[in-house]
């Protein structure tokens, strides 16, 4: 609670004036009843009091600066005081006489000094400063009054503001008081009983009882200076004291059958007891009992030490009893817990499931013995060692992570990881956690059967719905394909006898449209072959084949392809086993993923081709999805690219399913080794982390015969197909007609092609992360001429090819710096084997 002054003076009035200047202001002298106005008793006892005995003399002849703030003392039901003159002579309210006490009415006109002589030193700077002028303001002071004929703690909160005479000198203090003892000393008490029950929620023994209560009562030295607790009886009672300084006394005599509501007892004088927060040492203690269970006799008890301040007639036992009872609510919890750890015991040794504890550096300090019905090891091999020594390696970084997790209060649920038997034998065990006094206490189920059951179901499931979905996009596709094939062949036939019956005289323009509706055809052709390659309905040669020697007859192609800023590594294993496939479709399955790894990392990068031999078991028929147990030649591709997601793996093997841009893919590369590796007896997986890289696993049923000799990859013209299908070429040309005629040629030729009408939107092509083999660019183009976009590649493409095609040999700018190596000029008009002939000079390079 907090003083405030209760009248408001208007500035300027003449209230004022009277107050600060304590002159007359023109009127006549004031009678009795003016000076002390009311009704209450003091206005009655100081109308009646012998003023002129007191150095203040008679009342008639006080100045205003006494008798206006006088007035509103005696009219106001605040607690209010005034001490006027040299001493401070003492007026009062009605509201101030229950603070006087005994000293009501003998302390009326008395020095302030003698009113309060008890406490005048505790105030003594406060009244100099208020003398020189300065209000000051105390909230919640505690003062030891001796207003009852006993000192007693009390606490106010007051101000004393100063008062003004003639010439503005300070003649007088007014103190505006409220007594807050009452609600000072029950929030001390109730603190004192909500920091107890904080302190014993969560305690496991007597001696944390013990501790809790004494760290409360400890603090609390002004309800009860000193504090022994007593717990058990007999040979069992543990015996502490609260402070250092009360341990002397512990050995009391102490009366230690206290009625139920407690019993209050004199202290000896010669005792030196702990005096706690106070001047002067307790002379009265109390004893009360801590309650035991229903039933049951106490289960010890409480000597208080009381507070020799306290107000007299005050139960102090109310609050003793509230605090034993919350003491008991604790021994009794300790006492239900120690039950269930009896019943944790029992539970922890005939448990079937792992039960452990870890500390903080994954020490097991203790296994419940069904560690050695699961993992065979024995108890006392088991406590003492770290985990490390008994987790599968590959699962020992997550487990170091997990147990960090655990250790700040995380709960892990359903953790799984591998622990390692005696017999060398592989178990997965499921965790849950909870972390408790610097320990892990973890619970471990044994899930090795249901996790191999669960997973064989889920790939059968998972392998049954794939090939369900392949072999309907197959059954699909095939039909397709042969369908197609029928119509190809008439159109290719017909074109062919076409070509045949072209007379002499007709236009030269039907040759150049027959060529590229035979190229047309014959890619479309192509296409075909590759839809029967997945719909598992090619035709295949499947013999013996050595994978390793045929990989390492690609080399130069592989190179080529792959460009010079990947890294190329093959692997082999000693004593490697023939496979048995088409050696055709082998090798165009390997160049397709080495294609597919360089496309990957358009910024270079790592390709590993790995060959070994694997023998499959009947368990690992799930994992792989192979059609039976047995050997297998495994052929690996393997790149440091940017990696696929779930998603895309899931659909990688779909015909058509891309993730290239348009003009980039037609999204059969893998489709086709999928029905390649199915119509083979083998399989093809793919697995794939994003921003590390991808490897693709291609199993092919072993051969024990005798491979073939490899013949190099197909030969000058075939290595020059694969090089043509390996690259990129962007045309830039701004003439509509060109540009189409150079597209179709050249698409139909099997390159792949990008496509730019002016200069600057070919440049943005260059400048991202588009693989591209041959810049192919008309030298007069708007904005950007052929030869500043060529020179503007080169800062970002140091190696890129350019081909320019112009209408001029001296077009404009072409020559100025002479053309680097790599750069060629071809003139308009050309015939298409001839920008074909110069294409492949430039690539081939």
């Amino acid at each position: 609670m907090t003083g405030s002054a209760l009248f408001i003076l208007e500035p300027g009035s003449n209230a004022e004036q009277s107050f600060i200047l304590g002159g007359r202001v023109g009127r006549s002298t004031p009678d009795l009843d003016d000076i002390f106005p009311g009704d209450s008793a003091m206005a009655k006892l100081m109308r009646q009091h012998d003023w002129s005995a007191t150095p203040l003399g008679c009342p008639s002849t006080w100045p205003d600066g006494l008798t206006i703030p006088l007035r509103m003392l005696l009219t106001s039901r605040f607690e209010m005081w005034l001490g006027w003159g040299e001493d401070l002579r003492f007026f009062y309210n009605d509201a101030y006489i229950p603070t006087l006490g005994i000293k009501h009415p003998s302390m009326l006109g008395r020095p302030f000094r003698e009113v309060w002589a008890e406490v005048y030193d505790d105030v003594a700077d406060q009244v100099a400063k208020v003398r020189a002028g300065e209000a000051t303001w105390n909230d919640s002071l505690m003062l030891i009054l001796e207003r009852s004929g006993y000192p007693e703690e009390t606490y106010h909160s007051f101000s004393y503001s100063p008062l003004y005479g003639a010439e503005r000198a300070v003649e007088g203090l007014l103190c505006i008081v409220t007594e807050v003892t009452r609600p000072v000393i029950s929030d001390r008490r109730l603190s004192t009983l909500r920091q107890l029950g904080t302190a014993l929620v969560g305690v496991t023994s007597r001696d944390e009882v013990s501790l809790a209560v004494c760290a409360v009562l400890g603090a609390n030295r002004r309800d009860f200076p000193f504090a022994l607790l007593f717990l058990g009886d007999g040979s069992t009672r543990q015996a502490v004291a609260c402070s250092a300084d009360a341990a002397h006394l512990l050995n009391g005599p102490w009366p230690d059958d206290p009625p139920a509501n407690g019993i209050s007892f004199a202290l000896p004088p010669d005792v030196d007891y702990p005096a706690g927060d106070w001047p002067a040492r307790p002379r009265e203690a109390l004893s009360v009992p801590i309650p035991g269970a229903a039933g049951r006799p106490a289960a010890g008890f409480l000597i208080l030490g009381l507070n020799p301040f306290r107000q007299r007639g005050e139960n102090v036992a109310d609050l003793a009893n509230l605090l034993a009872g919350q003491i008991s609510g604790a021994l009794a919890n300790v006492a239900t817990l120690a039950t269930e750890r009896r019943r944790a015991d029992r539970i922890w040794t005939n448990s079937r499931d792992l039960l452990v504890t870890v500390d903080a550096a994954g020490v097991f300090q203790s296994v419940s013995p069904s560690w050695t019905r699961i993992l065979k090891h024995p108890i006392e091999a088991v406590v003492g060692r770290s985990f490390s020594d008994f987790i599968h390696p590959d699962d020992l970084e997550p487990a170091h992570q997990a147990l960090r997790k655990a250790m700040s209060g995380s709960y892990l649920t359903g953790l799984e990881n591998r622990f390692q038997t005696a017999d060398g034998e592989v178990r997965h065990i499921s965790w849950n956690t909870a972390m408790e006094d610097g320990l892990v206490y973890g619970y471990g189920r044994d899930v090795t059967e249901e996790k191999a059951k669960a997973a064989a179901l889920a790939n059968a499931e998972e392998a049954l719905r794939h090939a369900q979905k392949m072999e309907a996009v197959g059954q699909l596709t095939g039909g397709i394909a042969h369908d197609f094939n029928n119509l190809l062949t008439g159109i290719i036939g017909s074109l062919d006898l076409v070509r045949r019956r072209i007379k002499p005289d007709w236009p030269s323009d039907v040759d150049r449209f027959l060529t590229v509706a035979t190229s047309s055809a014959e890619r479309a052709a192509s296409l075909t072959q590759r839809l029967l390659a997945f719909a598992r309905r090619q035709s295949l040669d499947p013999q013996p084949v050595q994978a390793h020697q045929l990989v390492v007859g690609m080399l130069d192609l592989i190179k080529k392809s792959i460009g010079e800023l990947i890294v190329l590594r093959i692997e082999t294993e000693e004593d490697l086993w023939n496979a048995r496939c088409d050696p055709n479709q082998l090798e165009s399955s390997v160049l397709n993923l080495a294609i597919n790894s360089r496309d990957a990392m358009p910024d270079g990068g790592t390709l590993t081709i790995r060959t070994e031999n694997v023998r499959v078991e009947p368990a690992d028929l799930g994992r792989v999805a192979l059609p039976a147990p047995g050997d297998y030649v495994l052929l690996q591709v393997e790149d440091t690219g940017h990696g696929m997601p779930a998603h895309v793996i899931s659909k990688a093997f779909e015909p058509f399913f891309t993730t290239k841009p348009l003009g980039k893919g037609t999204g059969l590369g893998l489709s086709m080794i999928y029905g390649f590796a199915q119509q083979s007896g083998g399989t093809v997986l793919i697995e794939s982390v994003e921003q590390q890289g991808t490897v693709v696993s291609l199993y092919i049923p072993r051969s024990r015969e005798d491979a073939r000799p490899i013949v190099p990859a197909g030969g000058d013209a075939d290595r020059a197909e694969a090089i043509k299908h390996a690259a990129t070429i962007l045309i830039v040309e701004d003439e509509p007609a060109v540009r189409l005629l150079v597209t179709e040629s050249l698409g139909a030729l099997g390159y792949e092609t990008l496509v730019a009408s002016t200069g600057p939107d070919g440049l943005r092509i260059l400048q991202s992360d588009q693989p591209i083999d041959l810049l192919l660019t008309d030298v007069g183009l708007p904005g950007l001429n052929g030869r500043q976009l060529a020179d503007a590649a080169r800062v970002t493409r140091p190696n890129l090819k350019v081909l320019f095609v112009t209408g001029y040999v001296h077009d404009s700018g072409l020559y100025e710096d002479g053309l680097e190596p790599g750069m060629a000029v071809v003139t308009k008009p050309f015939d298409i084997d001839k920008l074909a002939k110069r294409v492949a000079e430039l690539i081939g390079q």
